[in-house]
């Protein structure tokens, strides 16, 4: 896998990620609800991909699920960082990509 395919898997995961963390914030007073957790797994030719959607076991407490806000809050905030290092990594290729072009002209 080439790096613009390998930043557009991280790209796809952290968008994952972050559409399960709204989701668990959107259902956080849900009778019943359990958090989900996103599964990332690396591969094997570079960049990562979703394996899946967990189920967080943690018992709900008092509460009516088991989300945690802080938690969430945190876990959005290392999407975030994941999805703009990624944005970086297109944006350094493109550069580079122009900058072949260039010295080619």
């Amino acid at each position: 896998m080439d790096v613009v395919g390998i930043a557009l898997s991280g790209l796809r995961a952290s968008g994952a990620g972050l559409a399960v963390q709204a989701n668990n914030v959107a259902n956080q007073l849900s009778d019943g609800y359990k958090a989900k957790r996103v599964d990332l797994v690396a591969e094997a030719s570079g960049g990562v991909r979703v394996s899946g959607v967990s189920a967080d076991p943690s018992p709900a407490g008092p509460a009516p699920s088991n989300v945690d806000l802080a938690t969430e809050a945190v876990q959005g905030m290392g999407f975030e960082v994941m999805y703009k290092a990624n944005l970086k990594v297109l944006k350094t290729a493109d550069e580079l990509a122009q900058a072949t072009l260039d010295l080619k002209a």
